[in-house]
């Protein structure tokens, strides 16, 4: 296969995914602001998200990704971004505030590593726009099933794993 080939297949596949995105164009907006609520305090971070629409309304669920450092000593080894949150921020994303919620949630005793299923979770429902219900939840670390959004190289490189 071609160079042009294999561009030409990367900008269709991009296409029909982004053909399926259905989310509208006030949640998308919505969900750019929401990602610059997050402030990485070392290094670099990515913003993964999740959106899901029920009954109720729209979920949004949002994290900073982690990095995996790749070659040397650490191979392999992930690292979960630290960050905070600026609250006031968060909240004036919000035309109206109906609850504003924060959890912690430990693993139970008998996993493997209790310390890293430790999960700390800020939850907002409210109104975006005036007409639109969300439930934003913004964790503390990805959940398990996302692999990481960066890599790290040796000589500290970080480039994005898609």
């Amino acid at each position: 296969m071609s160079i042009e080939e294999l561009l030409l297949q990367m900008e269709q596949y991009r296409l029909r995914r982004e053909q399926r995105d259905c989310r509208p164009d006030w949640l998308k907006q919505f969900v750019q602001q929401a990602s610059a609520v997050f402030e990485p305090l070392s290094q670099v971070g990515r913003v993964g998200y999740d959106c899901q629409f029920d009954e109720r309304g729209w979920t949004v669920c949002m994290y900073l990704g982690t990095t995996e450092i790749v070659g040397g000593a650490r191979d392999g080894q992930i690292d979960h971004a630290s960050f905070r949150i600026d609250l006031n921020s968060l909240t004036a994303l919000f035309s109206t505030v109906t609850r504003f919620e924060w959890y912690s949630l430990g693993g139970n005793s008998t996993e493997v590593s209790t310390a890293e299923k430790i999960r700390s979770l800020i939850c907002v429902h409210g109104s975006v726009g005036g007409a639109h219900e969300v439930r934003l939840e913004l964790l503390a670390t990805p959940p398990d099933f996302v692999g990481p959004g960066l890599h790290c190289r040796p000589d500290g490189a970080i480039y994005e794993t898609h």
